[in-house]
């Protein structure tokens, strides 16, 4: 997803506007604050959970929905298929507090109403007996109410009730900042999404409901009143399951894979749109093919790749990618929203993060995949050009990493953790380790990685866990060295390396000043009029004879994330300037 910090940077790039609420220091207008409000239980996402929770692995989710526009209100059915991991002596769940309770279901057996409570969000159901281990229980959970509405969608999400420019219903729901039990009952937690779902969306007769996964049917009811549109999903994520409705118009055609299968590709847009979107459609083919080249198959071939016009920001709705700006034009051919929210199909969707303290691994990876696609369409220059915005955008104060459980709030809401820097910063990582160990590691890294295996095909892969121990242990193997050293800096620590460098007549000596006197032996490119040398820098130190009036670059090729006076010159100078929603 685009966060705040990312679309400040990337709007320097890519000439966006940037409007006041998406600014440092500014907040959206908020004139629904008592709907929008949540509780801490609800607005956490992931972090440590109850142990009776962790003991539950997630099989299947039934979710029926019904969509009252007018009245900002649904109707839900739910059914939770879980095993028990363990002995599990009470149920606990996730679920907005607001919702109403009609029924809940143990094996389809009603519970009394006495047996559950749910006063913050945390639904409690005292068990007659503990479900035993490995078993298997179908739960059941009536409820309706209106979700909670999105605050600032999706860094502070909810559903948005809205409607299109013809005055048409229009609703998007947005899991992030929240998590899934702001629209039905779940285990917020990144590694207990779903194995599989099905989804049976209920909407006025004349609107469309575009699901996860694989179109199934549709029927109309008795009355002629509403349609309901039935889709089925393989592991979407916690946050990644959506309602969407609108007056919706849909742009399909087939893509013929490299790895010799056939993806759908479906467009979900609305009426009006139709020259804009066949031009946004047309990048489909585009996307899919840098992907499939540069990293693998597409993970969810058997499904489709799909997007979907909604009226706020982008979200990575697995197989269903929110897209709301307005079909933006940028000098580097592409459209940088639609491109970054289909980045997580494979870095948040695929690999999923075990951990919302390793969210690097899906927004920096995704970030990089920017640069990596400027390249492959036009070159070094976009590459390059790229990197430097999103070098901009990096501040440094918080290190990617805490090596502690943690949510998302925490990782990126909170001043506590590095909040925008996992996606500039987390890219350049990634382009930094790229340079270190060459293109033949790094990509296959990124393939074990993302599929768990070097050689993935349609077919031969699961969706993965990731963490970043286990990514630094994967470059540790593919590569045969110890890497650690390079990720001790990056990703555990706040500052960057400083490259100090003095010259002494005809000797130019280098040292890497890291925080904490870390050990860090990273070689360095130095141009000397013009010609490179590159010093090993093994024990952190380097020198090299030049002749005493030539010209020195160091890094002349910009392969290391390092200390840049001219960044830090240059953001405490932007920090200074009046903060408007205007094109810069």
């Amino acid at each position: 997803m685009v966060k705040r910090r990312w679309l400040m940077s990337a709007a320097l790039c890519l000439g966006m506007a940037i409007p006041a609420w998406a600014q440092d220091g500014a907040t959206s207008p908020d004139p629904d604050a008592e709907a929008k409000a949540i509780t801490e239980l609800t607005r956490q996402q992931g972090g440590l959970r109850p142990p009776e929770q962790m003991a539950l692995s997630f099989e299947h989710l039934d979710l029926s929905l019904k969509a009252f526009p007018d009245a900002k209100r649904i109707e839900g059915d739910a059914t939770l298929t879980l095993r028990a991991t363990a002995s599990i002596p009470v149920l606990i769940l996730d679920l907005y507090p607001k919702f109403t309770i009609a029924g809940i279901y143990l094996n389809g057996r009603k519970l009394p109403a006495d047996s559950y409570t749910n006063p913050e969000g945390q639904l409690r159901v005292a068990l007659a007996k503990p479900l035993p281990r490995d078993s298997v229980s179908k739960v059941r959970i009536v409820y309706s109410g209106t979700p909670p509405l999105a605050k600032r969608p999706p860094w502070e999400g909810g559903t948005t009730w809205t409607k299109t420019p013809s005055g048409e219903p229009w609703v998007d729901t947005s899991l992030w900042g929240g998590g899934c039990d702001m629209l039905f009952p779940c285990i917020d937690h990144p590694t207990r999404k779903a194995a599989f779902v099905d989804e049976h969306y209920t909407v006025p007769k004349g609107l469309m409901a575009p699901g996860n996964g694989s179109f199934v049917s549709k029927s109309d009811s008795r009355d002629g009143k509403w349609t309901t549109w039935n889709w089925r999903a393989r592991s979407p994520h916690t946050y990644g399951i959506v309602l969407n409705v609108g007056p919706y118009k849909v742009m399909e055609g087939d893509y013929k894979s490299r790895f010799g299968n056939v993806i759908p590709m479906r467009f979900y847009y609305l009426p009006g749109e139709e020259t804009k979107a066949a031009e946004l459609f047309s990048e489909f083919p585009m996307a899919l093919d840098f992907f499939e080249s540069q990293i693998g198959p597409y993970p969810w071939a058997d499904q489709k790749m799909g997007v979907v016009r909604v009226p706020f920001s982008g979200l990575e709705n697995q197989t269903l990618n929110g897209y709301s700006i307005d079909y933006t034009k940028t000098m580097f051919g592409f459209d940088p929203l639609m491109h970054h929210e289909f980045s997580h199909e494979w870095f948040a969707n695929q690999l999923s993060n075990a951990n919302y303290d390793d969210l690097w691994l899906h927004e920096g990876i995704g970030s990089y995949m920017q640069p990596l696609l400027g390249k492959y369409l036009n070159g070094d220059m976009d590459y390059m050009a790229l990197l430097k915005s999103q070098r901009a955008g990096i501040r440094n104060e918080k290190p990617l990493v805490s090596g502690e459980e943690r949510s998302e709030k925490w990782v990126y809401a909170d001043p506590t953790g590095p909040r925008g820097d996992i996606y500039p910063k987390g890219s350049w990582v990634m382009h930094t380790l790229r340079n270190l160990i060459g293109d033949d590691a790094f990509y296959e890294v990124i393939r074990r990685v993302v599929y768990g295996r070097p050689d993935p095909k349609p077919g031969n892969f699961e969706p993965q866990f990731g963490t970043s121990r286990g990514f630094m242990d994967t470059v540790n193997r593919v590569t045969g060295k110890d890497y650690d050293w390079f990720f001790n800096v990056y990703l555990y620590k706040a500052a960057v390396p400083r490259l100090e460098s003095s010259r002494d007549g005809a000797v130019l000596r280098l040292h890497w000043a890291t925080p904490d006197n870390l050990r860090f032996p990273m070689p360095v490119d130095v141009s000397i009029d013009g010609k490179d040398v590159t010093l090993p820098m093994a024990d952190g130190t380097g020198e090299v004879a030049v002749p005493v009036s030539a010209t020195i670059v160091l890094d002349p090729h910009a392969k290391i994330l390092r200390q840049s006076d001219a960044i830090d010159h240059y953001q405490a100078w932007q920090a200074k300037q009046p903060k408007t929603g205007t094109r810069r």
